[in-house]
C-alpha cells in the first residue's frame, strides 16, 4: 500500500474552460492528475473532493485542493487507487462497526404475547337520535 499528498492546482489547469464549465472540467484535471502521476488507469474518486470542487457553484471552484491518495491492490491483483481530501477518513476505516444483535425475534414474540392478554374491545352502536324540526 503506497500513500501519497498531492496538491492539484486547478486555477492553472482550467484557464482554457469557459467560465460556466469550471467545477464539471476540475473533476475531470483531477483524475487526469492522478492517472498521470499514480500511473494507474483504475481511479476512485471520493466524496469529499467532489462536494469541495462543486462548493462555491459551477463557475468558481477551489483554486488548489490538498488530496490524499492511496494506491491497494484489489482482490484481482490489479492496481487501485483511492482519492479523499486531505484530513478526510476513507470509506473503509468507517465501516469498521459492531454487527447487529438480532433482538427483532424477541420483539416479535412479546408483541404476541401483549395481544393475547388485552381482549380487543368492541364499538358500541350508537343510534342516532333524528333532529327535531323547528318549523311553526
Amino acid at each position: 500500500m503506497e500513500e501519497k499528498v498531492f496538491t492539484i492546482n486547478l486555477r492553472r489547469e482550467g484557464l482554457d474552460t469557459v467560465k460556466w464549465k469550471k467545477s464539471h472540467r476540475s473533476s475531470f484535471i483531477v483524475r487526469d492528475f492522478l492517472t498521470r502521476h499514480m500511473k494507474v488507469e483504475n481511479i476512485k474518486i471520493g466524496n469529499s473532493i467532489n462536494k469541495e470542487i462543486w462548493s462555491r457553484g459551477n463557475e468558481k471552484p477551489p483554486a488548489k485542493i490538498k488530496i490524499k491518495v492511496i494506491k491497494i491492490k484489489d482482490n484481482d491483483g490489479n492496481d487501485l487507487v483511492k482519492a479523499e481530501m486531505w484530513g478526510h477518513v476513507f470509506e473503509e476505516e468507517v465501516k469498521e462497526e459492531k454487527p447487529k444483535e438480532k433482538k427483532t425475534e424477541e420483539k416479535k414474540e412479546s408483541k404476541k404475547e401483549e395481544s393475547k392478554e388485552q381482549p380487543k374491545l368492541e364499538k358500541k352502536e350508537t343510534k342516532s337520535k333524528p333532529k327535531e324540526s323547528t318549523d311553526k
